[in-house]
């Protein structure tokens, strides 16, 4: 008796320790700042109330950027980029973008399909003929962009990051990986990391120079057209990376927060009847937890799938330019043909996704957005935590949001970009309708 009752003052003290201070504790004050042009103060006030109503931690940081008709009309951003140092989010703030990333890839590739250097619809063993391993040599590049591969996990031993340092490893492996399915050209299951080796070497194949993609991103799009985002980071930029607060509470309490959209209640259903994302996810070793995205041998690597590292600003620019034309009206380069950027909007109706099993439709590496702003189709992707970049040519408005603060929200269900996207929305309308 004794025994139990010492246990539960221990129980009880431990308790007192760990969670009466917090009831003591000021708050972080809400700091915002940046600029809105004129008509586009709602933005900011919708920015401001994320971190009021604690939708954003004020322990956490954000930033969110858009341009209309070529010019940009929000860049602002909040909270702390580190919070325990004491490191406010700034300007030049950049954070990891997860998979909006594979939209950056995806502009890539097409800037080398404009170039006549890779056409869609042949099949990738035309460039890469040894890919054609186990079945893959009707596999187009098309098909190779939209998921439809059957490539979601890659052969033993998996993405390491020793393997993911080498390129032409990573290529390897993956032209010796057995699809999952038999590929029939519509059945999509989404690559979460083995898309960045495929678009890697797929790209380092028919570039005349043999560059891999974050070279060739940095030497045609980032320098050129003055985009702030990386694949593959410098140690020289570390400085500049916000913390990522990763989710560690009980996996059943992240399931809590899913459960509320419909697309989290489709996935974890899925997750109950169908082991594919714990496959994928186990497939991608350390970067399973996806914590390791603080160390900066991992934002290193050049993988294009996941590591994208930039600012709201500068994806927001590289959408900003695609969906008013594809010519910068600063520098008056073209970035992409119309004929390229209309095939990002040449979407297939959706069709359940095998992997996460939830309706999808891609083109060319971009997934359909229609959930944001009714009646509003734009091509773009979402990121693991809740970032996002989209272009939306029918208005010529390019937005990107960036948070350094990973919520489990899927497609257009992020409360936080919900509620800034639908309030830049309104801004332009108005805007419109004068």
């Amino acid at each position: 008796m004794a025994l139990m009752k010492n246990a539960a003052l221990m129980g009880v003290t431990a308790v007192l320790v760990v969670f009466l201070p917090r009831f003591f504790q000021t708050p972080p004050p809400v700091i915002i700042e940046g600029y809105v042009a004129p008509g586009f103060e709602d933005v900011l006030e919708a920015f401001r109330a994320n971190f009021e109503s604690g939708r954003d931690p004020r322990t956490g940081g954000a930033a969110f950027a858009a341009y209309h008709r070529g010019k940009k009309v929000v860049d602002i951003w909040g909270g702390f980029a580190d919070y325990e140092s004491k490191q406010k989010w700034r300007q030049d703030t950049i954070s990891i973008f997860f998979s909006s990333t594979k939209g950056v890839a995806s502009v890539c590739i097409a800037m080398l399909v404009d170039r006549g250097l890779l056409d869609y619809n042949k099949p990738v063993a035309h460039y890469w003929p040894e890919f054609a391993q186990k079945g893959k040599e009707k596999v187009t590049v098309k098909d190779m962009m939209e998921h439809k591969a059957g490539l979601a996990v890659s052969a033993p031993p998996g993405l390491s990051l020793d393997l993911l340092q080498d390129v032409a490893k990573a290529g390897e492996l993956m032209a010796r990986t057995e699809p999952q399915w038999e590929y029939d050209g519509h059945t999509h299951g989404y690559h979460g990391f083995t898309f960045g080796p495929l678009a890697n070497e797929l790209l380092r194949r028919v570039d005349p120079q043999h560059r891999t993609l974050g070279q060739f991103f940095k030497e045609e799009i980032a320098e050129p057209f003055g985009i702030d985002f990386h694949i593959g980071l410098p140690f020289k930029s570390n400085h500049r990376v916000a913390r990522l607060l990763v989710d560690r509470r009980p996996m059943f309490l992240q399931f809590l927060d899913s459960i509320q959209t419909p697309a989290g209640r489709q996935t974890i259903l899925h997750m109950i009847n169908s082991n594919a994302i714990g496959n994928m996810m186990s497939n991608a070793n350390e970067m399973e937890d996806l914590g390791v995205f603080n160390d900066p041998a991992y934002r290193a690597i050049e993988l294009p799938s996941v590591n994208g590292i930039g600012s709201a600003a500068g994806l927001a620019k590289l959408y900003g330019i695609l969906s008013s034309g594809g010519i910068d009206p600063v520098t008056n380069k073209t970035l992409l043909s119309k004929e390229r950027i209309n095939d990002f909007l040449n979407f297939e109706p959706p069709s359940v996704d095998r992997t996460l099993g939830i309706p999808l439709s891609f083109s060319r590496g971009m997934i359909k957005i229609d959930k944001f702003v009714d009646g509003v189709i734009m091509f773009g992707h979402p990121g693991a935590g809740g970032q996002h970049g989209c272009a939306d040519p029918g208005h010529q408005v390019g937005f990107a949001y960036l948070s350094s603060t990973m919520l489990p929200y899927l497609l257009g269900e992020d409360p936080r970009s919900n509620q800034l996207v639908q309030s830049l929305y309104r801004c332009v309308q108005k805007l419109e309708n004068q």
